[in-house]
């Protein structure tokens, strides 16, 4: 656990199992890969992939959550991509960029809810 002064983060992280699905930015959506959400914050998400993702590749995420009926669809690039399991599984942290306002209000949404659980 960090304590907090070393945290580095604007945003709380919220700690949800939220399904998303990803594919390179101007890529073709047809070729998304379909991954868990580890945590997401109004900042950014960090999940996991089944394959190395490359530093500052950009990506398109769709995520789904049970606060609006549609996904959202955020853009941003990989901070970091580290191995979890030889080969197998890689932990990526993905900083969102240019939050639309509609997906903004619905990650603020999470946060409170998240907020409220835990009191």
């Amino acid at each position: 656990m960090h304590n907090s002064s070393d945290e580095r983060r604007k945003d709380p992280r919220i700690y949800r199992n939220f399904i998303m699905s990803y594919h390179e930015k101007g890529k073709s959506a047809k070729t998304h890969d379909v991954s868990q959400v580890n945590n997401v914050s109004k900042g950014g998400v960090n999940f996991s992939s089944t394959h190395p993702l490359k530093k500052e590749a950009i990506l398109t995420v769709e995520l789904k959550t049970p606060f609006i009926s549609d996904s959202l669809i955020l853009d941003g690039f990989v901070v970091d991509c580290r191995e979890k399991i030889a080969g197998m599984i890689y932990e990526v942290r993905l900083k969102f960029q240019d939050i639309p306002s509609e997906a903004l209000v619905v990650l603020e949404k999470i946060e409170k809810y998240s907020k409220n659980k835990e009191s």
